[in-house]
């Protein structure tokens, strides 16, 4: 689990989160700082910094700044700190561009693997293969994930039905059953309807998964089963969802590889056999249209 994650996860008081914030929004300029510059700064307290540190694993506040220098080493083969809000600059040359969004995604795949819960999976695939329709509830900034995972089970003749729009996540959510296995996607963790969502298929005895951003949240707190990706994009002030995306595509391929192996002799043959009926379609239409 990197630094960032670290303190996106744990519980602060009022002015604990002071010191949070601002080590996560200023983290270039903290391991340069004493600990009275981040007390006057965060119009805290020396004690305060320290307990922060001290809830994190550190001894101090020099030991918290220590293993951010190891991470800053350590995170990219050119040991510089990517910005997940803005990974390439004005002017930026078209290999630099290619080397950062690849090392972003990389790093943000590994941050992913990093916070898995083996057991917990083992058993979502376990209720996935069982299932007999997957509902994925999503919002517009998701969707494409979704879509995705809904191709691949279809390509393999596992049901799974994307809603994305307020009206169509109640209409399924509220008949959910036992039968259905639900899955809700939500970076922060905090979209309304997709809580609510939750709420309804639970009642109605339906298995419910999320996947968001790293630390307490209230869709995490809804669900039964609860999966994560870094916490490390700003809600707006970002230029796009490089390392969210690469967190939710690398899950949900988990979910689905998952699923394809518990039966994977029977669903390889499955995909072939349709994908050649779907051939001999298009040679047909081909042949008519001449």
């Amino acid at each position: 689990m990197d630094l960032q994650t670290k303190l996106a996860s744990e519980s602060f008081s009022g002015t604990e989160k002071t010191v949070v914030e601002y080590f996560i929004n200023h983290f270039d300029s903290v391991v340069d700082m004493t600990t009275l510059q981040v007390a006057k700064h965060t119009f805290t307290s020396n004690a305060t910094v320290v307990r922060v540190c001290q809830k994190l694993g550190y001894k101090g506040f020099n030991d918290f700044k220590l293993k951010y220098l190891t991470e800053q080493k350590s995170d990219s083969p050119s040991a510089e700190k990517l910005d997940a809000n803005f990974p390439i600059q004005s002017g930026d040359k078209v290999q630099k561009i290619a080397t950062n969004i690849a090392a972003l995604k990389e790093a943000a795949i590994e941050e992913t693997k990093s916070l898995l819960d083996y057991t917990k999976l083992q058993e979502v695939i376990a209720l996935l293969v069982a299932a007999e329709t997957i509902n994925v509830y999503c919002s517009h900034s998701t969707i494409a994930h979704a879509k995705e995972f809904q191709y691949h089970c279809m390509r393999i003749g596992k049901r799974v039905i994307v809603a994305s729009g307020p009206g169509e996540q109640d209409y399924y959510a509220s008949r959910s059953s036992e039968e259905n296995v639900a899955i809700l996607l939500s970076y922060t963790g905090e979209t309304h309807e997709t809580i609510g969502d939750s709420k309804l298929c639970r009642y109605g005895g339906t298995k419910t998964i999320s996947i968001t951003s790293f630390g307490q949240n209230s869709l995490s707190e809804a669900c039964d089963y609860n999966f994560f990706i870094p916490p490390w994009e700003k809600y707006y002030s970002k230029i796009g969802q490089f390392a969210s995306s690469a967190g939710f595509s690398y899950i949900l391929d988990l979910f689905y590889s998952g699923v394809f192996e518990k039966d994977y002799l029977a669903n390889y043959e499955y995909m072939l056999e349709h994908t050649g009926r779907l051939s001999m379609v298009q040679i047909n239409k081909k042949m008519s249209d001449i």
